[in-house]
């Protein structure tokens, strides 16, 4: 469960989409949130649920989740600093349309969603950038969709790492071959080849779930296009 940071000194990173408001915005939207510590694999909220807080991400990460009956689970978009778990309340519905776990732990703002969508309706800045992310997000979730489907474990993988690297402030990352498997919707031993492979160029570092990034031009090269049509 996420803890609650009292201490309210200013983080040294912001979130993007907030630093995009003007700064009297800014400031009456953050009166109403929590700065919270995410916990690694952290259930933030399940498909079809009320979002009882959306989350603005600063140091720690979010999966969006999609599963069918039988099959494996497949992640279908990342949320970090440069975007916010529960975008869809702009759309008037307070519904999840898929799952969320944290990814990487770190630190977030968190607003109840009620207030938010109160200060939404109040706001003339925040409708308009919300609208610019939620059609970014969009783009992910297409792109990954047409991701699975092409393109081989190993470039996936790099492609990953490469999105979850733009989004800590660190190049490591604690991941155990199972996470990466649920993650890709592939089986465990598919990364094991794919990870060794990229360990033998020397391009990252694993063992037993800890993942260092060594050479990130590295995984650029192996990664697919997806990453640069992805990338912002």
């Amino acid at each position: 469960m996420a803890t609650v940071i009292q201490d309210r000194l200013k983080p040294q990173v912001q979130n993007r989409l907030l630093r995009h408001l003007p700064t009297i915005e800014q400031t009456a939207l953050l009166a109403k949130a929590e700065l919270v510590e995410f916990e690694f694999a952290e259930k933030l909220c399940e498909l079809g649920e009320e979002y009882p807080y959306v989350y603005f991400p600063l140091t720690g990460f979010i999966s969006l989740i999609s599963k069918l009956p039988g099959h494996p689970a497949l992640e279908m978009g990342l949320i970090g600093f440069e975007g916010m778990l529960g975008v869809t309340t702009l759309l008037r519905t307070r519904q999840a349309p898929s799952k969320a776990i944290v990814q990487g732990a770190g630190l977030a703002w968190r607003i109840e969603t009620a207030e938010f969508e109160s200060f939404l309706n109040q706001s003339t800045n925040l409708p308009l950038i919300l609208q610019a992310y939620l059609y970014t997000l969009l783009c992910q979730l297409s792109q990954n969709a047409v991701c699975a489907h092409f393109h081989s474990v190993e470039s996936r993988l790099a492609r990953w790492l490469l999105m979850s690297h733009d989004r800590i402030q660190t190049d490591e990352l604690y991941l155990t071959h199972q996470f990466l498997s649920d993650m890709l919707g592939v089986r465990r031993s598919s990364i094991t080849v794919a990870a060794g492979d990229l360990q033998a160029s020397g391009i990252i570092s694993y063992s037993r779930g800890h993942l260092q990034i060594l050479n990130r031009q590295g995984l650029l090269a192996r990664s697919c296009s997806c990453y640069r049509a992805l990338h912002t």
